[in-house]
């Protein structure tokens, strides 16, 4: 079976649509981080940037690691729904 040009653009348009839906939860949870520390870091005058770094590091780790059976679960779906629609 081949796969024509729409159908490419198409499963491209839906992994890089699940990728974004995946990754989502942690980048929007270390940005408003981000934003708590440097507003933190501006209202005592602290300079140092490898400061907002730990508390994103651990905050995005927790995230993650409690999402991770969601992101599997919908990693698996759309692996599932390739092999039926290539034929598997």
């Amino acid at each position: 079976m081949t796969l024509s040009a729409e159908q490419a653009v198409d499963l491209c348009r839906q992994a890089l649509m699940l990728a974004l839906l995946l990754a989502a939860p942690i980048l929007i949870v270390a940005a408003v981080v981000g934003v708590v520390s440097g507003l933190l870091q501006t209202l005592f005058h602290v300079q140092d940037q490898s400061i907002a770094f730990v508390p994103k590091l651990i905050v995005s780790s927790c995230v993650l690691l409690a999402c991770l059976p969601w992101i599997f679960s919908r990693m698996i779906e759309f692996t599932q729904s390739l092999f039926v629609g290539i034929g598997m």
